[in-house]
């Protein structure tokens, strides 16, 4: 059974292709089937100006342009800042949180996750912007 609409266009930005690949599996096996992946946040900014997206996850620590500038960077566009926009990091730090969430960001989960509540964390994000 699918948890998350099928149709959902998810872009996973993140370093590392073993964290990638563990966010495609965990939203693949709940019905996910258009997921774009990049490496870093200006890779992102790349993917996201030519094709349409419901939902970003990204990493905050990567080379290039690290999540916080990704999300700066869309916040300040118009056309993106609507796109729901989730931080998946090792950073359990308060003020890193606080400042992502007063940034714009939608969710802050700390790695390791587990599926089911990284799912549901998904879900509550999706239903608030109406996106489910």
């Amino acid at each position: 059974m699918s948890v998350l609409p099928n149709k959902l266009r998810v872009l996973v930005v993140d370093d590392s292709i073993s964290m990638r690949r563990i966010i495609r599996g965990f939203l693949e096996r709940n019905g996910v089937t258009r997921i774009a992946e990049a490496g870093n946040g200006q890779a992102a900014l790349e993917l996201i100006r030519f094709q349409a997206l419901d939902l970003i996850i990204s990493d905050l620590n990567m080379p290039v342009m690290n999540g916080m500038e990704l999300l700066e960077t869309l916040n300040g566009d118009q056309e993106f800042r609507a796109i729901p926009f989730v931080i998946l990091t090792v950073e359990a730090n308060q003020k890193t949180m606080n400042l992502a969430l007063e940034t714009g960001a939608d969710s802050y989960i700390v790695k390791p996750v587990s599926e089911a509540p990284f799912i549901k964390e998904i879900q509550r994000v999706l239903t608030g912007s109406g996106r489910m």
